[in-house]
């Protein structure tokens, strides 16, 4: 199976009756952190059972500590205590607040949390503010407070704690999320990187283990030069501040170093720098300085552009970017509002009949205009205008194209999106699925859910294995960005968060296990 890219933003169009519906979300408290399968991580907070003798059997260095009557608590601003039984504990107490015992903790604990943003362009959210907080809504009785990771933005001072920024309603530390083909990273404030999941070929970039499933700062980047982008596939990569491109994974074709002709490469400068823009596809990697493309690894379908040998790099002059986006064989630039792409066209992604074009070897006009933003999966393509229209084309044998045909098009078709959902404002495409955030910030997917990516669980039947047009996704708090893998979603939300679903084999979604998961689990990314 081919590794996918991603793109992003949106679309609507005609309304048909979804294929099957969204599970039940889970259930969320009043401090706005889903609990799901046992796992309390709002704050990044984890536990090992729900009795104790002692704080370390809470894991107290995550906030939990050993309440007096001997079970498990962890910190919760919304309890006047500032604690809350675990939901899984003893049916007496499950998800209440602990009265009168702040165990051997005082107040309310800060501890790491979890954010994300979509696709290829980080997503800083609303930045207030940097540098510690002030504290001027904390209360010494354990009332709310303010500033730490996973707590509300505060009213005055600094918004949040160093290393966060105010996202959406709650202090956050991540400002881009990537789901790669089996694995995905996160951009932090600071500028580092943490990744999860597989590594069998590097592509972590900072540990020997075949998978991790939860986040390790990945130690090919280097900390003097803060990395603002990240791309990933079967291979990383990451446009730092000063516009340096580094790579580190799958290099069987050169897409990570094209000098280096080896199944596994270690981070590299790559072969562009100035970088304003990236991009990962199945086996190659492009770059643009604003004003042309400069592209190295496979190019058997011409996804280097300019008809040149592969492993490159290839460079193409271009004009004016304002956005570069690659999928499994093939890339697209914006320019102005009007949509190029080049490369693979076995499906139609490129809106030309496959038959008489299989490639295209320069960047070529497609068939929309006013184009605000771009998602590449695999093989199919989806673009936004500025008025709110989204087409997409290609592939569609498990409804990626979300048009209610699941028949394969090679003209831009609209999403049937559901009459009782916002404007759509951000779309990200993963492999075979494509997800949709409304001006609502509600969550719409369609597309493939072979891996549960849609959150769908299949019943004995084999059902729900995909759907043809958008499907409600609730993830028990509003979604500022979304961002999809091979089989595997992750989204960040604005209680500060970011939760993932799906396909988690090799840890890909970051909550400490290799467990499928239907529902929302919060990664264990650390903040300050």
């Amino acid at each position: 199976m081919d590794p996918i890219a991603k793109g992003r933003l949106v679309a609507i169009g005609d309304s048909l009756t979804p294929l099957a519906t969204a599970m039940p979300a889970p259930r969320t408290y009043a401090w706005g952190f889903a609990l799901t399968a046992g796992v309390l991580c709002g704050a990044c907070l984890r536990f090992t059972s729900f009795s104790c003798s002692d704080d370390a059997a809470c894991n107290a260095h995550d906030g939990g500590v050993c309440a007096a009557d001997g079970r498990c608590a962890y910190p919760d601003a919304a309890c006047p205590g500032g604690l809350r039984y675990d939901e899984l504990a003893d049916p007496d107490v499950a998800g209440e607040c602990v009265v009168g015992d702040t165990g051997s903790s005082s107040g309310v604990a800060s501890s790491a949390t979890t954010v994300t943003t979509l696709d290829t362009t980080a997503d800083t959210g609303p930045q207030d503010s940097s540098g510690p907080a002030t504290g001027d809504e904390s209360s010494s009785g354990g009332g709310p407070s303010c500033g730490g990771a996973g707590e509300a933005c505060c009213a005055s001072g600094p918004a949040c704690g160093e290393g966060l920024e105010c996202m959406g309603s709650a202090c956050g530390c991540v400002r881009q999320i990537e789901a790669g083909d089996r694995h995905t990273c996160a951009v932090l404030v600071d500028g580092s990187v943490q990744c999860w999941g597989a590594n069998d070929v590097g592509q972590l970039g900072g540990s020997a283990a075949p998978f991790e499933t939860t986040p390790i700062e990945a130690l090919a980047v280097r900390p003097t030069d803060p990395i603002r982008q990240i791309s990933a596939t079967t291979h990383t990569c990451v446009r730092s501040e000063q516009g340096n491109v580094r790579c580190f994974g799958a290099n069987d074709s050169g897409q990570v170093d094209p000098a280096l002709l080896q199944p596994i490469a270690p981070a590299t400068p790559a072969a562009i720098v100035s970088a304003d823009g990236i991009g990962t596809g199945a086996s190659h990697t492009c770059a643009t300085d604003g004003l042309s493309l400069s592209c190295w690894g496979a190019n058997g379908q011409n996804q280097l552009t300019g008809g040149a040998a592969g492993p490159g790099p290839v460079s193409f002059g271009t004009g004016p970017v304002a956005q570069l986006e690659t999928g499994g064989a093939f890339g697209c630039i914006v320019q102005g509002g009007a949509l190029s792409c080049w490369g693979a066209n076995d499906f139609g992604q490129l809106a030309t009949d496959p038959a008489l074009t299989p490639t295209i070897a320069t960047p070529t006009s497609m068939p929309i205009a006013d184009v605000a933003d771009v998602a590449l999966g695999r093989t199919h393509t989806c673009a936004l205008t500025h008025a709110g229209a989204i087409g997409c084309w290609g592939r569609n044998n498990l409804g990626q194209l979300g048009d209610g045909s699941g028949v394969e098009q090679i003209t831009p078709v609209a999403v049937a999106w559901p009459p009782e959902a916002g404007t759509p404002t951000a779309i990200a495409s993963g492999d075979q699925h494509t997800c949709a955030i409304d001006d609502a910030a509600a969550l719409w997917c369609w597309g493939s859910n072979l891996g549960g990516q849609l959150m769908l669980e299949p019943d004995m039947g084999g059902n729900d294995m995909f759907t043809l047009t958008p499907v409600a996704i609730d993830v028990g708090a509003g979604v500022l960005a979304v961002s999809g893998g091979r089989d595997h979603t992750c989204v960040r939300t604005d209680a500060g968060e970011v939760l993932c679903w799906g396909t988690n084999t090799e840890g890909q979604i970051g909550d400490g296990t290799t467990n499928y998961a239907f529902d929302p689990q919060a990664v264990m990314v650390g903040c300050p």
